[in-house]
């Protein structure tokens, strides 16, 4: 496909998740619970090894691509789910950020199509950029 832009969502949508780790990691040994002995310990890595696993299955989980037909979404690790959108077929196109977002520019851009076709690209980086690249696209297919 030419002109096509891959996305994926950013590790900086996780920035709470492994501040949270590395105060686990950095706490655990002050705590009362590392001088116990059994289950303690098996807790503290379980949290630990959640709290950074999951921000990588989401990422794995999730990609986008921008084609200069459609807004393709592609959802799963083993069975794979594509909700395509295109141009032509878009209602509305919405960017958000929150104040860690405009920080660290990031951010979600909400695809709706007129049959209420929703893709949500989670976490991406530059998403002015990217949302002013799709609703350039949707008018280049009015115009047609």
């Amino acid at each position: 496909m030419p002109n096509e832009l891959r996305l994926k969502t950013s590790r900086k949508k996780f920035i709470f998740i492994y501040i949270f780790a590395i105060l686990l990691i950095i706490l655990y040994p002050m705590s009362d619970f590392a001088s116990q002995d059994g289950i303690y310990d098996y807790l503290f890595f379980f949290f630990v090894l959640v709290a950074l696993l999951y921000p990588e299955i989401k990422i794995v989980y999730s990609s986008y691509i921008i084609t200069s037909d459609n807004v393709i979404e592609v959802k799963g690790i083993i069975t794979k789910e594509r909700t395509v959108i295109p141009f032509s077929s878009i209602s509305h196109v919405i960017m958000k950020k929150g104040l860690i977002g405009t920080i660290l520019n990031f951010g979600d851009i909400i695809v709706t199509s007129f049959n209420d076709l929703v893709i949500v690209l989670e976490g991406i980086n530059n998403p002015e950029r990217v949302s002013e690249e799709i609703e350039k696209n949707v008018e280049k297919t009015k115009r047609i």
